[in-house]
């Protein structure tokens, strides 16, 4: 059992205070304040040590109850008194205050100027709702891209970068296929060395994307000696920058060649100094954590090596099978698959006991669907002709049209004469 530890920051708010376990007794009654009373008057010698540790996992949960509780009250939160649903002013001159202070505690350049200062405007009147969503799943995922960052020797500001690509969503897809909290598309992951196939997709587990980021994040800023030039590249690709900076007369500042990127990319380094900067500094702006999720401090990672599906498992602990999707988002299938490999499943902490109790069971039934791993192509680019149909065109590839669909963000049957489809084509039939 891997046992994550990690730490929460400014999330970590308010707690409940839970005295830890003593030595446990052979006989008589023990109490634990605030926490469980067990009567051991009855047991025999050999259930003292399944006692001792059913007790070593209560205290490990009031350990991390009293330092990690993550709250989203905001009777806590609002310490200037705002009104619900007011907007305060966007200050000028505080906002640039703040920035100063995140400045100062950076080596990326978040100074004030113009262009984030309305951005910060309008996400702190028209995105309030968004940003409380953010900070309200921010302890699930921060503390793995912190530690990640960290190690990799990156500013841990880019943590806020997840916020702009996928909205701290594991499963969030894009119109144009890249996938996962750091949006990846399926070249640039496998370049990275992420793992893509019919039941694995490594670009939507939160640790294994996370180091795949940090390791495509160096290789930019190596490559600009510039973190908000690597962020234009990370977002548009190394190619639009460097034609930017062509284009601008060999300018190798984002601000100086702005006006040369594609028209997202313009306002992608404003989005981010703007999150960074309210995520920062949210109850200034009367912007509370919502729909608060599970602290990764109380979650546990088990290696499993036998085939089981989301469906087996669910039933068995207490949680529901969008839950265990939550936790577990890199597996396409909702299937661990049976391989010579061991593959980690992320259960709450205090589900662990039980799964392990009940692991030997779930092994007896057999799945629905063969677990046999089937490798997704690379991807080919074709362009939409007149008189294309989606049905057509999945023909002359060998594929399906709801893998096509699937591919492109593509909700209807209706293509655009030019319009590029990403397609994972079997070799064997072009």
């Amino acid at each position: 059992m891997v046992r994550p530890t990690a730490h929460l920051g400014a999330f970590a708010i308010s707690f409940i205070l839970v005295q830890g376990l003593g030595q446990v007794p052979k006989a008589g009654k023990l109490t634990v304040t605030g926490a469980i009373a067990v009567d051991t008057t009855a047991m025999e010698e050999r259930d003292f040590d399944s006692l001792e540790l059913n007790l070593a996992e209560i205290a490990w949960l009031n350990y991390l109850e009293e330092n990690w509780c993550f709250s989203a009250d905001t009777s806590i939160l609002n310490i200037y008194n705002f009104e619900e649903g007011e907007t305060p002013p966007v200050d000028t001159s505080a906002v640039k205050a703040r920035m100063d202070w995140l400045d100062a505690r950076s080596p990326l350049d978040l100074a004030w100027n113009p262009v984030v200062h309305s951005r910060i405007a309008f996400y702190a009147s028209k995105r309030k709702k968004y940003l409380g969503t953010m900070l309200g799943r921010a302890p699930s995922y921060f503390p793995i891209f912190e530690e990640a960052l960290d190690r990799n020797g990156l500013p841990l500001e880019l943590k806020y970068l997840a916020v702009v690509e996928s909205g701290l969503n594991p499963l969030a897809r894009s119109h144009a296929g890249a996938r996962g909290l750091w949006q990846f598309m399926y070249a640039t992951a496998k370049y990275q060395g992420l793992r893509i196939d019919s039941y694995i997709d490594e670009r939507q587990d939160p640790a294994r994307s996370t180091e795949a980021a940090c390791k495509y994040l160096n290789r930019l800023y190596d490559i600009y000696d510039d973190w908000f030039l690597a962020l234009a590249a990370y977002n548009a690709g190394p190619g639009n920058v460097n034609r930017a900076i062509r284009r601008s007369g060999g300018k190798r500042n984002f601000w100086e060649i702005r006006f040369f990127l594609p028209r997202e990319t313009r306002n992608y380094v404003p989005a981010f100094m703007s999150v960074a900067y309210l995520m920062e500094f949210a109850s200034e702006h009367n912007i509370f954590p919502q729909e608060a999720s599970l602290p990764f401090a109380f979650l546990d990672t088990v290696m499993v090596q036998d085939v089981m599906r989301f469906d087996q498992i669910a039933p068995l602990l207490d949680l529901d099978e969008s839950m265990l999707k939550r936790l577990n988002p890199m597996y396409r299938m909702e299937i661990i698959p049976a391989t010579d490999e061991h593959w980690p499943l992320v259960l709450p902490q205090e589900e662990i006991p039980s799964f392990l109790a009940f692991r030997d069971s779930m092994r007896l039934i057999e799945p629905e669907r063969s677990p046999e791993i089937v490798f997704v192509p690379e991807p080919v680019t074709y362009r939409v002709k007149n008189g294309d149909v989606l049905g057509k065109i999945a023909n002359r590839y060998g594929v399906t049209v709801r893998q096509l669909k699937e591919w492109n963000g593509i909700s209807g049957s209706m293509i655009r004469i030019g319009q590029k489809l990403i397609i994972h084509a079997d070799p064997s039939k072009l």
